[in-house]
């Protein structure tokens, strides 16, 4: 089997039950490594994703605090 393509998808959470997919896809060239070229398709798509996060609120950043003291989160 030849790989010739990796494609990279990543679904981003915009608040209020909104969603956004990004991805890319490359071709892979002689002597390329999977992961090097893996790593270059997810560095393209989260490269371009800063403008669709969200900052947390304050109240959500209270909640994790409490949740953190209490270990429900790690």
């Amino acid at each position: 089997m030849k790989l010739i393509e990796v494609v990279y998808e990543r679904k981003f959470n915009l608040g209020n039950f909104e969603t956004e997919t990004i991805g890319v896809a490359m071709v892979v060239d002689e002597g390329e490594k999977f992961s090097d070229v893996l790593g270059a398709a997810r560095k393209a798509v989260m490269s371009q994703t800063m403008a669709l996060t969200r900052p947390q609120s304050s109240a959500a950043k209270d909640l994790n605090v409490v949740l953190e003291k209490k270990g429900s989160i790690a």
